[in-house]
């Protein structure tokens, strides 16, 4: 958690997308208001591993989309970008707002 979290603020990011290293779930941090979130594909606070970077979990599992469902829900909301699990892929993915207006989309990194 601690070097995702480094990683988004090296690059310079809202979010990062990376499978968390003891629940091995695909997971996102990113920047809500003034502190973190941490979202996984399912919710096992207990399964995280030592972290000291303050961030908060959430308490829902991503929703599960395929990646049409996933442009629609983000055109619905004013939300720079959406996790979601991929029901096509069974992994986690980002979809965001490019700054040219065209959608990104970011698939978790594989499991090594």
């Amino acid at each position: 958690m601690d070097e995702a979290v480094a990683d988004m603020n090296d690059l310079d990011h809202d979010f990062h997308l990376f499978v968390e290293a003891t629940s091995g779930l695909d997971s996102v941090v990113y920047r809500a208001g003034s502190g973190l979130r941490l979202a996984q594909v399912d919710v096992v606070p207990d399964r995280l591993g030592p972290y000291t970077v303050a961030l908060t979990p959430s308490a829902q599992p991503a929703p599960v989309l395929d990646v049409q469902e996933a442009v629609r829900r983000l055109l619905l909301t004013d939300l720079p970008f959406l996790f979601f699990l991929d029901a096509d892929q069974g992994r986690g993915s980002v979809l965001y707002h490019r700054y040219d207006g065209h959608y990104g989309l970011i698939d978790a990194p594989a499991q090594t």
